[in-house]
């Protein structure tokens, strides 16, 4: 099985990577870059769930059945 992992994750896991070759004093500002990298692929999952509703989801107002 083949998983597509997005640019911007690859990206996190490469910084997270680098992190033992760095001084400690710089591993604040690698955590911030993958922070920012993750939190703008989540924002995007969570723009696509909002603009396909889950077929089982109930309409605003409504819990589901």
């Amino acid at each position: 099985m083949t998983v597509d992992v997005p640019d911007d994750v690859r990206a996190a896991l490469a910084q997270v990577d680098r992190l033992p070759a760095l001084p400690v004093s710089v591993h604040v500002a690698v955590f911030e870059e993958v922070h920012r990298l993750l939190d703008g692929v989540l924002a995007d999952l969570d723009g696509l769930a909002a603009a396909s509703p889950r077929p089982d989801a109930a309409p605003p107002g409504r819990t589901p059945a």
